[in-house]
């Protein structure tokens, strides 16, 4: 049963009635575990058996695959397997009913190069129980209010298993970190159609407070009983030159209408640290200011300028398992090849994804008038989404590789590809071919302070 908790802060900013969202009704929570995995996926496979039954039998590191372990490349689990069949520009119109509109239109935009290698879908992997414990205590007790902006009865991990709303799609993806810290080197490389590219190599800091596996699943451990940031992320910018040395800390909410987003800027050039004025929604975001701040990972931040609806459950082809795609033996000139990543590393699956639209608001301002999303129901990452402008036209669609991270029995995201089909160009973020992989809840949690202005202060005149 819903309850009604206004709080007086939302009355006090809005002065609208306080919008509360259903919890999972008691059928359907009756379900995890059982007619759906502990994920909130359906466990059967389709009718065609084109999708599989998920299983669920392997957490950790495959049997029989050898892996040097954290910080080194990680295997292919199934390194022989070949394409059931690739979709090219061709035979697009076999394949249409199992693609999303903006797979479409890269297909319309560069016919003479995209491709989609599509491989035997695999739903064998399990994440760590503890996290599986989080899923179903959200399930059972966490809810949207203040107008979707923020979340309570929610214990980290995936918030809304089973969405039954819009917005509830959005808060399933951005609430899936499976760790406490992730830490690493990558670099985000704009691709141009006159050959140019643009490089920002970065070091990263990730620290999730409600993501930490040894938290008890109780209410003590409810938002925002460990502070009123969901995440914290610093990054420090090694390359390009003129770039280097400068430091960005984000302190992200799970309440939007009560926390603002906080953002501190260190610049090396002043030796000051400030506080960035609004960023997110459609601020410029990547080399070339080719994406927005709130199209990472699909989408971020506050829900203000959008209505969200569930547009329901699709079989889509997706990235999926791109462990190809991370290896160190590809260099940048073989992988990011003119309009889109070169797609003989690329591998897409036939899954269920859960499908959301957004819709500007009456009233409000972006540069997209329209945004759709894609979401895994086996993971909670996004996969796809597309974004309109304002006459509803089609305008960048967006590819998001994840893997299983065999360290931390969890899946985990990786390199995300921004299409600017209009432009011809595109960024690909967070490449880790010429370092080394991510780091996942390897290093201890260093806490809130260090993502505070005095240290970051410290951190930039090292």
């Amino acid at each position: 049963m819903t309850t009604i908790r206004c709080t007086l802060i939302a009355l006090a900013l809005a002065l609208a009635p306080c919008t509360i969202q259903a919890r999972t009704p008691a059928a359907e929570l009756a379900k995890l575990g059982g007619e759906y995995t502990p994920m909130g996926a359906v466990r059967a496979g389709n009718k065609d058996g084109s999708i599989p039954e998920w299983t669920g039998e392997i957490r950790g590191l495959p049997e029989g695959l050898d892996w040097d372990g954290p910080g080194t490349p990680y295997p292919d689990p199934w390194p022989d397997e070949t394409p059931l069949f690739t979709i090219t520009s061709e035979n697009l119109d076999e394949h249409r009913a199992r693609l999303s509109p903006g797979q479409v239109a890269m297909f319309e935009t560069y016919p003479d190069t995209f491709r989609m290698p599509v491989y035997k879908s695999h739903r064998s992997f399990s994440h760590y129980d503890r996290y599986h414990e989080k899923v179903r205590y959200n399930a059972e007790h966490a809810e949207l209010y203040n107008n979707d902006e923020g979340i309570r009865g929610y214990i980290g991990g995936p918030a809304f298993p089973r969405p039954t709303t819009g917005a509830e799609v959005v808060w399933l993806t951005r609430t899936t970190v499976a760790h406490a810290t992730i830490e690493g080197e990558y670099s985000d490389i704009g691709v141009f159609p006159n050959g140019t590219r643009s490089v920002r190599r970065s070091t990263l800091l990730q620290e999730s407070p409600y993501g930490d596996r040894k938290l008890a699943v109780t209410p003590e451990n409810e938002y925002p009983n460990h502070g009123k940031y969901g995440g914290y992320v610093l990054t420090a910018v090694k390359e390009p030159p003129r770039d280097k040395g400068t430091i960005t800390s984000v302190l992200e909410p799970f309440d939007y209408a009560e926390n603002a987003r906080e953002v501190w800027l260190y610049l090396p050039g002043s030796r000051r640290v400030r506080r960035a004025p609004t960023v997110g929604f459609d601020t410029p975001d990547g080399p070339g200011g080719l994406k927005t701040v709130d199209e990472t990972r699909g989408f971020n931040g506050s829900m203000e300028r959008f209505e969200w609806q569930l547009l329901g459950v699709q079989e889509i082809y997706i990235p999926y398992h791109n462990y190809r795609f991370d290896d160190p033996s590809i260099d940048y000139d073989d992988l990011l090849t003119k309009f889109h990543v070169n797609p003989d590393y690329m591998r897409y699956e036939l899954k269920r994804v859960w499908v959301a639209e957004g819709t500007l608001r009456e009233g409000k301002r972006h540069i997209y008038g329209k945004r759709r999303i894609y979401v895994d129901e086996d993971t909670g990452l996004s996969a796809i989404t597309e974004n309109y402008d304002g006459r509803g036209e089609l305008w960048k669609v967006v590819l998001f590789n994840n893997i299983y991270e065999y360290g931390s029995d969890a899946y985990v995201r990786r390199s995300q590809m921004y299409h600017d089909l209009r432009a011809g160009a595109y960024i690909a973020e967070r490449l880790i071919n010429d370092s080394a992989p991510m780091l996942y809840d390897i290093n201890p949690i260093k806490g809130p302070s260090y993502f505070q202005p005095t240290n970051i202060r410290k951190l930039g005149r090292r």
